[in-house]
């Protein structure tokens, strides 16, 4: 065989091996599946290049990205809330997490902006995202529930934790309200108490298994040691709903009445008329809307040196003060005449409006 003969055919050899090699590697790249291919539901991926993050100094291994036109900085929740020293549960179920540190907790859902913190409720300006099989979320989560401050620039994420920011006061995260209840709701589920007021006015408070009850003097109390018409101190978080009312989640509510009523019903409205009996007793004809099943819309309420007189903090409120269309909430005992109106005893009359009261 020439020479001119046996260099081509080992050019052929040569071309023919690397052919074979490209198709080689080629083909488990082309049959293997995409990563995101057994991973449910994915909604959204990163539209930019990756965002490096740091946190208090340390680069984390995972990275954020812009979203919604750029208008969210999506961040990985379990890489960012473990690195803070929170844990960190997901349910595969609904696509939601809970993170929990001390005393906080939140929860965030794929999909959902709402989301829970210590019983109460806010809003992201953006929803979780399921990415790449981790659940991202807008920075503002971080800083509002996780309460780290975060700078953005054009390639990099810093979180800052407030143990790093020992020159900028903390701010306070709790706030305490105090007022009488007019409403106890409990579904098995969700339970609160609805202080100040009635329907869209005053505050309502959400308890958890968390929250605890107490007398003034520090004695435990209950859940179901809550009465309609009690004065109650509350420590509550300081993010409400904007709804109306607003609503919070409650840390601790102290009974603040020296003695605990029993079951009470409750009618919210004005003062249609002013009686005066021979002992000199006062009644007052309630009209207006029952707040509980039982409770009367009209119902005439007899005053005693018992009674308690207060405005919606609970704060004594001066008899004399109080006239013919005064608006008020009164609570009296179940036990009632079978006139119509039906007469009973008046144990606590909230007024509502605006009236002097005893020094």
């Amino acid at each position: 065989m020439n020479t001119t003969l046996r260099t081509s055919l080992a050019m052929l050899a040569l071309s023919t091996a690397i052919l074979a090699s490209g198709a080689a590697a080629a083909e488990p790249a082309a049959s293997q599946p995409s990563a995101s291919a057994n991973i449910a539901p994915i909604v959204s991926s990163p539209q930019a290049s990756a965002i490096a993050i740091e946190i208090d100094g340390t680069l984390l291994p995972g990275a954020a990205y812009q979203a919604h036109g750029g208008e969210a900085t999506m961040l990985p929740l379990r890489a960012v809330a473990e690195q803070l020293g929170y844990t960190v549960k997901w349910s595969q179920a609904d696509h939601s997490a809970i993170i929990s540190k001390d005393d906080m907790s939140a929860a965030v859902t794929a999909g959902a902006k709402e989301y829970g913190v210590n019983g109460s409720s806010a809003s992201l300006p953006a929803a979780p995202e399921l990415t790449e099989g981790q659940l991202h979320v807008p920075s503002a989560f971080v800083e509002n529930a996780l309460h780290a401050t975060v700078a953005i620039s054009a390639g990099s994420v810093s979180i800052t934790t407030q143990a790093q920011q020992p020159e900028q006061p903390v701010q306070q995260q709790t706030a305490q309200t105090t007022g009488v209840i007019t409403a106890i709701q409990d579904d098995g589920k969700y339970a609160s108490v609805h202080i100040q007021g009635v329907w869209p006015d005053g505050l309502v408070l959400k308890v958890s298994e968390d929250t605890v009850y107490q007398r003034a003097d520090g004695t435990k109390l209950e859940w179901p040691d809550l009465r309609l018409g009690m004065t109650v101190k509350a420590e509550h978080s300081l993010a409400m709903t904007l709804s109306l009312p607003p609503q919070t989640g409650a840390y601790t509510l102290t009974v603040l009445d020296a003695e605990l009523p029993g079951e009470l019903l409750g009618t919210a409205g004005t003062i249609e008329e002013i009686r005066t009996d021979e002992q000199g007793h006062a009644s007052y004809l309630v009209k207006g809307q029952g707040l509980t099943d039982l409770s009367q819309n009209d119902i005439v309420l007899r005053l005693s040196d018992d009674t308690a007189i207060v405005d919606k903090e609970g704060k004594p409120v001066e008899p004399g003060s109080i006239e013919q269309g005064t608006k008020v909430i009164g609570f009296y005992q179940p036990v009632m005449t079978k006139s119509l109106p039906a007469i009973s005893q008046a144990v606590k009359i909230v007024v509502e409006t605006e009236l002097p009261q005893q020094p």
